[in-house]
């Protein structure tokens, strides 16, 4: 891979980044390279101390995701400020920091681009000033092939699932080492502190159990008529039957007599008029989306649907949602939001419709793994005990 304009151009197997302080690696242009270039891009990276916000990200890339340590508290609370102010709306959701693993050390990039080439970048760098001006590093760069990119990516997905959106919140809860003088980010030896927070407490009323098993059977009757209901979802997403049709035939496989609902009566005054067959498409790309895949295009077809101000894209659409995939996806329901707000729980700012719905879910998951004592045991269960605990008016 040779230094061409500011650019890497691949031009063997691989290739070894040495770095000292008399001589530059040129490691920083090849990360250029991976930003512009990807339509996936995937960062690990045990400590984060500074961001270069002059780096621009692809505005193809799909697929995003970035997960930093805070072992010993070494990472900066201003280069993540950085990149929450750096990293597009859609994708705020997936910068995380690996908050429930201990043990978090890989220094890692893998990106694939549009052409379908997928490389890595892998060593002893960190996300620091340091790593690319004055440290001794060793970095190997590398093409890679899709089958050992997506072995990479279920790898990152693994730690993803123990990590949580980095926002304010958990910022104004994360203890920072002081460090050792001038730009040494290393803690001092009596200094090492360990900064966990519990993703979002979990409410466990009195009643909670009963309320749970009530939960059981609804979700028990709408696995009886799922089938007919995605039918018929398929039906107005190909445009076979009209949004009015799609609507008067939704009591024949969801509430009503056959039951399966999971929220009072409430969307139906807005959600009537809505173009179901725009809702059905995005459902079902939801619903069609690989395992690995799912989470991105619910952000996409979120935001989409806000994008078009589709009225039944909250209260209905999420709990489609809820209950398709019980371990996954919240419902958003007046109960719900009066929980957040006692648990004072923003996300980050400037977060899209969809990447603050993915933000929930994520600490709701999460929490649930957490605390395996609880009577919830996936979110489709834990909707019916925050009704319990903060019921609607």
């Amino acid at each position: 891979m040779n230094h061409v304009s500011g650019t890497i151009e691949c031009t063997k197997s691989f290739h070894l980044f040495f770095h000292s302080k008399n001589e530059d690696s040129n490691l920083k242009s090849f990360y250029h390279r991976a930003f512009n270039s990807a339509v996936e891009l995937l960062i690990v990276n045990a400590y984060l101390t500074n961001w270069d916000s002059t780096t621009k990200l692809n505005k193809n890339c799909a697929r995003f995701r970035m997960i930093v340590g805070k072992d010993f508290g070494i990472t900066r609370k201003l280069a993540c400020k950085d990149v929450l102010k750096w990293v597009p709306a859609k994708h705020k959701v997936h910068f995380r920091v690996a908050d429930q693993i201990q043990g978090f050390h890989p220094k890692a990039i893998f990106w694939r681009e549009a052409g379908g080439q997928s490389y890595a970048v892998i060593g002893s760098s960190n996300l620091s000033l340091a790593a690319f001006e004055k440290n001794y590093e060793a970095n190997v760069a590398l093409p890679i092939s899709s089958k050992d990119f997506d072995r990479a990516r279920d790898w990152v997905d693994q730690m993803a699932a123990f990590s949580v959106p980095i926002s304010p919140d958990w910022l104004n809860s994360y203890r920072e080492s002081k460090p050792r003088g001038g730009s040494d980010p290393r803690p001092h030896k009596n200094n090492v502190q360990i900064a966990e927070v519990l993703p979002i407490q979990l409410p466990n009323p009195t009643g909670a159990e009963t309320a749970v098993r009530k939960r059981r059977k609804q979700l028990k009757r709408f696995r009886e008529n799922r089938d007919g209901l995605i039918e018929l979802f398929r039906q107005c997403g190909a445009g076979t039957i009209s949004s009015s049709r799609f609507y008067d035939q939704l009591p024949r496989y969801w509430g009503g007599e056959v039951g399966g609902r999971l929220q009072g009566k409430g969307w139906e005054r807005r959600g009537k008029e809505a173009n179901f067959k725009q809702l059905a498409e995005s459902y079902l790309k939801i619903v069609d989306a690989t395992t690995s895949t799912r989470d991105d295009t619910a952000v996409s077809e979120i935001d989409r649907l806000a994008d078009a101000n589709n009225p039944a894209r909250k209260a209905f659409l999420s709990e489609m949602l809820c209950l398709e995939f019980p371990e996954l996806y919240p419902v958003l329901n007046q109960p719900v939001q009066r929980y957040l707000l006692d648990k004072n729980f923003r996300g980050s700012p400037g977060m899209s419709e969809g990447a603050r719905y993915l933000d929930l879910a994520l600490r709701l998951r999460l929490s649930l793994h957490q605390n395996p004592e609880h009577p919830a045991k996936n979110i489709a269960e834990l909707d019916t005990v925050i009704w319990l605990a903060y019921p609607s008016n």
